[in-house]
């Protein structure tokens, strides 16, 4: 079973390693679920409106009230666009915990392996409310945390997941760019996320770069370079629209 590797910020308990000793090797996908979904012809997200509700620091209610928000705000966004690319309505569900769990989506969890996680079963998202992940609630990395999981349903219900999955590989190099190429998708998709709700958001500019900052630190051979990361979630937020997500028909160069 493949993992999307989207883990905690610095985190070296999955093993991942600085982005510069890991060499992109040339492995085009050929699937057409990826490489031409129809996702990505679907336009750019609608502009809609988004209230964040007040979040106190290391206050699990507050930060669960908000979370809520914002799933409703991704549902708004996104309701419209996969209506028009065709493809079948999925709402998401939240879940919490306050620690790692032991075990979660038939996984064994270690600790901080991860604070979120979407289940593509249950197409849940479990959201680890640690002292650490609410030490300072009020910038957006919360926002894009579930956004970027989010961006992980919207794979799902395209079909991008199993694709993914069932890609075949011929070498671990082949499948870490594998794995780059989705967990660097679910990136851009949560910047069109954050694009079509900013101007209601009223947050500055700094703010958005504050973001890519905390983003650079989920960089590893699964994960993508800082360069990688920073590059996709740029492209989503710029455009807002999926159809710049395209990680699967990218060079090598752009997903390392």
């Amino acid at each position: 079973m493949k993992l999307a590797m989207i883990a905690l910020a610095g985190s070296t308990a999955l093993g991942l390693v600085p982005a510069a000793s890991v060499s992109a090797a040339a492995h085009p996908v050929k699937d057409g679920t990826l490489t031409d979904n129809r996702l990505y012809g679907a336009g750019p997200l609608p502009t809609t409106a988004c209230r964040e509700r007040p979040v106190k620091k290391r206050d699990v209610k507050s930060a669960k009230s908000y979370l809520a928000g914002v799933l409703e705000c991704l549902n708004r966004s996104w309701a419209p666009e996969l209506d028009q690319a065709g493809l079948k309505q999925s709402r998401v569900k939240l879940t919490y915990a306050d620690k790692v769990p032991a075990k979660y989506c038939g996984l064994k969890w270690r600790k901080d392996d991860w604070d979120a996680y979407y289940c593509d079963a249950s197409r849940t998202v479990l959201m680890v409310l640690s002292k650490d992940l609410l030490k300072e609630p009020g910038d957006l990395y919360l926002f894009n945390l579930l956004a970027t999981k989010y961006g992980e349903h919207v794979q799902n219900v395209a079909g991008i997941y199993r694709a993914w999955e069932n890609l075949r590989y011929r070498s671990k190099a082949e499948l870490a760019e594998q794995n780059r190429r989705y967990n660097l998708q679910a990136h851009c998709l949560a910047g069109a996320s954050l694009r079509s709700v900013w101007e209601s958001l009223h947050r500055p500019r700094e703010d958005w770069d504050d973001l890519l900052f905390y983003l650079r630190g989920w960089a590893g051979k699964d994960g993508g370079s800082r360069r990688s990361i920073t590059y996709w979630a740029g492209e989503g937020f710029k455009s807002g629209d999926p159809g710049s997500c395209n990680t699967w028909s990218a060079p090598s160069a752009k997903v390392a």
